[in-house]
């Protein structure tokens, strides 16, 4: 009975919005950013038991994040907000002619993708900086 007005159809319910927090997990996540129009690469190693972070150098010589850009610190996750607090940078014998490309400061996590993928983003218009990052170590997720 198409027109019988006691058939309703009910609309599905809109999908929860993500009130986080996100979470990262343990490990090394490989991957790269674009910073000034610039595609780089770099490597960052979360501790999740001491919040602390380190960057490496993510392997190869081309487009490379400069050494002396790389750095330790503190990170903390508020909701979808990502901070990274600088204690020093790794290399300070090389100097930084990009320092646009620094990991320090406060970041939007756009997405997080089965404990081994995230997105994160700072910045607006050709200030915008965005991080697509894969987890390369440990391999297995629940390590």
């Amino acid at each position: 009975m198409g027109c019988d007005h006691n058939n309703k159809i009910e609309p599905e319910p809109e999908p929860e919005p993500f009130n986080g927090p996100y979470k990262i997990a343990h490990g090394c996540y490989m991957g790269n950013f674009f910073v000034k129009g610039q595609i780089l690469w770099s490597e960052i190693c979360f501790d999740t038991a001491s919040k602390k972070y380190v960057e490496w150098p993510s392997g190869g010589i081309a487009y490379q994040k400069e050494m002396g850009c790389l750095t330790v610190g503190t990170y903390s996750i508020d909701s979808f907000r990502l901070t990274f607090t600088l204690d020093s940078f790794k290399f300070k014998m090389f100097p930084c002619s990009l320092p646009e490309s620094g990991l320090p400061g406060e970041y939007k996590i756009t997405k997080i993708v089965k404990s081994d993928s995230v997105i994160f983003e700072k910045g607006t218009g050709n200030g915008k900086i965005v991080y697509w990052m894969k987890r390369v170590w440990p391999k297995n997720a629940e390590e």
